[in-house]
């Protein structure tokens, strides 16, 4: 039975008056490139866009390959910046990839495989909302299904089925809410990608840095001694016998199995019993995992288990030289992979053989500073792992969203629910989806929430404290920070004072402030239950508990102290400089507003090492 206000229709339930169209009536005309012949050695002025540049939804304009000159003049349909490119020839899995042009690159052209929808009809339809809706789950399927071809390495969409293709089609101005509302999953995502790149460069550095003693961690010296690989490693590559059973449910991993440059194992299989394991390799839980193949993309790994591996690995025991997880970052350093790379230039597929990986010199320090240094590293690689998670969990809420969103099942309309309907604005209430509004509506219902949870007649809440509660908020949410400055009293943000969030509170009566003798202070406004009502359905609740958890009884100095401490270790990070109490004060030394805080009783070098420890833990 169908719900009051829905109605049942060719592409499922979707609201009464929202109406039916066919991607015909969206855009009016698709182009296409042409196939061209490309140099990767050339420096060219125009570039053709490759295939797998289209991708979750966007299209990566660096992913292009140059033209040589003599096809130049055969080049047509230029990239256009706010376009939609869809993938109209490809592999099974990829054919039908569609993706946003958000920007483009003087002389970067479409090949013959890719489509681009220009021309939509602007006055019906919204370029974002429609790419959106081509990378949802069923309209991917649907895309996919107009494919032909009996190759099963190549597939091609066929022109008057796509464009045959029907569609929901809310009004114009709903489309544009969906659209803004995604996009700040989007810039969420786009954000914890840019941290993961970040922290990956981080960790190259101080690979580069640490395995070859350029620096060295506090307490050790002397000299490191000079080997060759099999000096202190052995090829341990024992052949599985097809045989035997006794294989049945053991790990299986294969060079597709381990994330390039990372050491990361991104999936494995487990031996079936009526499988083929002939020309396999046995491992231990303490042999390390090489891949031969395509040395450039550095594939290692440590399992720390036993199982079996393809024959294009080879399983590395340590001898008593070296431990298994100071060799793995050798194996990835990129001093290691451009000596494998300048082995393997040959003819057929690139790869690496025992005889020579036999002389790689190797400088080596004790087994206690390798271990010391191998904790660094895997620490580094335990941050980038959290991140991964993190992102996944965003990706996994985006997917919800544009279910519930695109469907229509959750409406928006001028930051709230639509509530045409009892039952619509009751079940939106318990959904995670946030309404599309600016950050400046976001921070009025955090500054609300950071009232009612904190706020109590005995001890005063005042505009400093309530600032460090709403960067250390963000921080915890992976949220843009850069609102707040490197004031005095900093991390400290006026545009949320003065025209933001603040004022916002004030103005809808989330928040009562006043002025005394000891500063603004704020209570709670009659309307605090709307913006508490919005924290529930935005799916926010954790995020305070977490506030409050962590802070509830810290005071307004401790708060200024991890806050700043915070803030200079994000800086330094992104500088490359190691986290240290020297380097924190070095930084707080060097900003004019901030070196006064150096003399406060507070901010001593025992209160900055226990305010690194602690935002170690807070934020990882």
């Amino acid at each position: 039975m169908v719900k009051p206000g829905y109605k049942q229709t060719e592409v499922g339930v979707i609201p009464e008056h929202w109406r039916i169209s066919s991607l015909a009536t969206a855009f009016q005309r698709l182009e296409t490139g042409v196939s061209v012949n490309s140099d990767d050695s050339l420096s060219s002025e125009y570039h053709i866009l490759k295939t797998s540049a289209v991708h979750h939804g966007v299209v990566d304009t660096a992913e292009t390959k140059p033209v040589i000159p003599r096809d130049y003049p055969r080049l047509k349909c230029p990239l256009v910046k706010g376009s939609i490119i869809i993938s109209r020839m490809n592999t099974p899995a990829l054919v039908g990839e569609c993706g946003f042009a958000k920007d483009t690159k003087a002389g970067t052209y479409l090949p013959d495989r890719l489509w681009q929808i220009q021309n939509l009809n602007t006055g019906s339809f919204d370029f974002v909302w429609l790419n959106y809706l081509l990378n949802s789950k069923q309209y991917r399927d649907a895309v996919r299904a107009t494919a032909t071809g009996t190759s099963n390495s190549m597939k091609n969409i066929s022109k008057e089925r796509l464009l045959d293709i029907k569609i929901p089609h809310p009004p114009i101005s709903e489309q544009a809410d969906i659209a803004v509302a995604l996009l700040e999953v989007d810039e969420l995502i786009n954000l914890i990608e840019k941290q993961i790149s970040k922290k990956k460069a981080i960790k190259q550095g101080a690979m580069q840095e640490l395995l070859t003693g350029k620096k060295r961690l506090p307490g050790f010296s002397g000299e490191w001694e000079k080997h060759s690989f099999y000096g202190v490693c052995e090829i341990s590559a024992r052949m599985v016998d097809p045989t035997q059973s006794e294989y049945e449910n053991y790990p299986h991993i294969g060079n597709e199995s381990i994330e390039k440059f990372s050491g990361r194992i991104t999936h494995y299989n487990k031996v079936k019993e009526d499988q083929l394991i002939s020309g396999k390799y046995f491992f231990t839980e303490n042999d390390v995992l090489y891949g031969k193949i395509n040395p450039q993309f550095a594939k290692a790994t440590f399992p720390r288990f036993k199982g079996l591996c393809s024959a294009d690995m080879y399983p590395i025991t340590c001898k008593d030289q070296i431990i298994p997880e100071y060799l793995l970052y050798i194996l990835l350093s990129s001093d290691f992979t451009s000596y494998t790379v300048s082995l393997s230039k040959r003819s057929g597929i690139p790869k690496v053989n025992r005889d020579e990986l036999a002389e790689y010199p190797m400088l080596l320090p004790s087994v206690e500073e390798q271990r010391a240094i191998s904790d660094v590293l895997i620490g580094m690689d335990a941050e980038i792992e959290m991140l991964i998670q993190k992102l996944r969990r965003y990706r996994q809420v985006k997917q919800g969203m544009m279910q519930q969103l695109l469907t229509g099942k959750i409406r928006l309309k001028n930051d709230v629910v639509d509530s045409v309907h009892t039952e619509q604005k009751a079940s939106a209430k318990t959904s995670p989806v946030r309404s599309a509004h600016n950050h400046q509506f976001d921070d009025a219902v955090a500054i609300a929430a950071i009232v009612d949870a904190f706020y109590s007649d005995k001890y005063p809440l005042g505009r400093v404290k309530v600032q460090k509660l709403l960067y250390l908020l963000h921080r915890h949410q992976a949220v843009s920070v850069s609102d707040f400055k490197k004031k005095a009293a900093g991390p400290y943000a006026d545009t949320v004072r003065y025209k933001g969030g603040e004022p916002i509170a004030k103005k809808n009566k989330y928040i009562v402030l006043e002025s005394g003798k000891q500063g603004t202070l704020y209570s709670k406004g009659k309307n605090m239950a709307q913006a508490l009502d919005y924290v529930e359905r935005w799916g926010m609740r954790s995020d305070f508990q977490w506030l409050k958890e962590n802070f509830l009884h810290t005071s307004r100095n401790d708060l200024e102290l991890f806050a700043t401490v915070d803030m200079a270790i994000c800086d330094l990070n992104e500088a490359g400089v190691p986290i240290s109490v020297a380097s924190i004060k070095d930084l707080i030394a060097s900003s004019k507003e901030w070196k006064a805080k150096l003399s406060k009783r507070y901010f001593s070098d025992s209160d900055i090492a226990r305010a690194i420890k602690r935002c170690a833990e807070l934020f990882n």
